[in-house]
């Protein structure tokens, strides 16, 4: 039974998604690691964004993302800069150096949104070409985001499914069971098959969770207006620090589920505007996990060691829905990011609470039932409305899920591999108006300027 490497679902990147921001990024800087290794002569470079990316890329910064990545950026290493600094320079100077060779790339000329391609190999598609100076053709590679920052090139091969071998959550379960796992040993014992040890397992984990508070605390310190047309005030820091005095009462709902919504709206507001966060499972959907975990910390002085282990609880979920069925909101709306990261949040906190490996199978299918359906209609084609509020709704469902596992058993009528399976039809039976494209729901309904 193999498990997606938990740090493919978890990851640092920079906002406002994983699939039209982080994933492009990724994709460019793997064909400028492609010309450094080819060392091909001078000449221009052009990208052709296709699908979701062509309909909503400007809102999500595409181009700003591609134009970063053929500079070489790498967001998992680099804080000092930003894909918006990167663009400008770039767009000043009108080339990128790879190695020792010069190319041409003026990006808003180079940039093409194609909007009149009908079939491709996904809905997310970008490619990348090189010229030579005469015109001619030296190089050209197609890439698809699939979600999560995950990027496949076009001679990428599939892996090979084996009979009896697919990956489920019930053969999770039952194998977690039989040896006395739990959902963070299982996979503990899935990297340790990769070469990765326990001790480099929870380093790496320890700076994902840095990433995370760091992006809580800049979002409940920042205020001010994101960035693009909408003029969407940030809200996260001013109702926090007036909750904080009292100004403000934690209204119907109490301490402990009012903080963890502040908290994801501020990772989300942070996210929005292009800040540096981890995907859990998507850049969209960033800050439901952490938010949740945080209030968990905080309420119930958890050690980071136990915060560690439930990331990887976390991780184990959304790596059963990236193997049956996709995190991408351009191919299942956003069922497949806020939903799938509030079955992730709901798993981790019942491990938290030291419930056991039913009942956080049990909170993850309860937070992910009820998010069929959801669509991914952006307003303007930003990451702002109504994903920001969508995150604490997440966040808040994700802890109902998991205090309702926790009162029972963990035996309940719907399997979590039936719900996604579920998520996937539902997904497929999706119009695209529904799909990223900012073409339905609210994005095609609501005003495109906020009050």
């Amino acid at each position: 039974m193999s498990l997606p490497n938990p740090f493919s679902i978890l990851k640092i990147g920079v906002g406002p998604s994983s699939s039209h921001t982080l994933g492009p990024c990724l994709a460019a800087r793997d064909f400028w690691r492609i010309l450094e290794e080819k060392g091909l002569p001078e000449g221009r470079l052009n990208v052709r964004l296709m699908g979701s990316l062509a309909l909503t890329g400007k809102g999500h910064l595409t181009d700003l993302a591609v134009t970063a990545g053929l500079d070489g950026f790498d967001p998992t290493e680099e804080e000092r800069h930003t894909v918006r600094s990167i663009y400008r320079e770039v767009a000043r100077e009108g080339r990128v150096s790879v190695g020792g060779s010069v190319y041409s790339f003026a990006p808003d000329k180079d940039i093409l949104f194609d909007t009149t391609t009908g079939d491709l190999p996904h809905p997310n598609t970008l490619t990348f070409t090189l010229y030579d100076l005469a015109g001619h053709l030296l190089l050209e590679r197609t890439y698809r985001s699939v979600g999560g920052g995950c990027v496949l090139s076009d001679d990428a091969q599939p892996p090979a499914e084996e009979d009896g071998d697919k990956l489920s959550m019930n053969g999770i379960v039952e194998l977690c069971l039989s040896q006395g796992f739990d959902l963070p040993t299982f996979a503990l014992e899935r990297l340790r098959d990769e070469g990765v040890s326990e001790s480099e397992a929870f380093d790496r984990l320890h700076v994902l969770w840095g990433v995370m508070g760091d992006a809580i605390d800049r979002g409940l310190s920042t205020e001010g207006l994101l960035p693009g047309p909408l003029m969407l005030a940030r809200r996260a820091s001013e109702l926090y620090q007036d909750c904080q005095k009292g100004i403000r009462h934690y209204g119907l709902l109490s301490r402990d589920v009012t903080l963890p919504a502040l908290y994801a709206m501020a990772v989300a507001e942070e996210n929005a505007s292009g800040g540096r966060v981890v995907t859990a499972p998507t850049c969209g959907s960033a800050g439901v996990v952490p938010a949740v975990l945080t209030m968990l910390k905080e309420r119930f002085r958890l050690p980071e060691r136990k915060i560690h282990e439930a990331l990887l609880a976390a991780a184990v979920v959304g790596g059963v829905v990236v193997e049956n069925a996709s995190i991408a909101g351009a191919e299942v709306g956003c069922q497949g990011e806020v939903g799938v990261a509030s079955a992730m949040a709901a798993a981790a906190a019942v491990h938290c609470l030291d419930g056991s490996v039913p009942q956080a199978e049990a909170a993850a299918e309860t937070a992910l039932e009820h998010h069929l359906g959801l669509t991914c209609d952006p307003v303007g084609g930003l990451v702002q409305i109504p994903c920001i509020e969508r995150n604490a709704v997440g966040a808040v469902t994700a802890l109902n899920a998991a205090n309702l596992a926790l009162l029972g058993s963990g035996k309940h009528a719907i399997s979590f591999d039936s719900a996604v399976a579920a998520m996937k039809q539902v997904g497929a039976d999706m119009s695209c108006k529904y799909k990223e494209t900012a073409q339905g729901g609210l994005a095609a309904l609501a005003p495109r300027r906020a009050p």
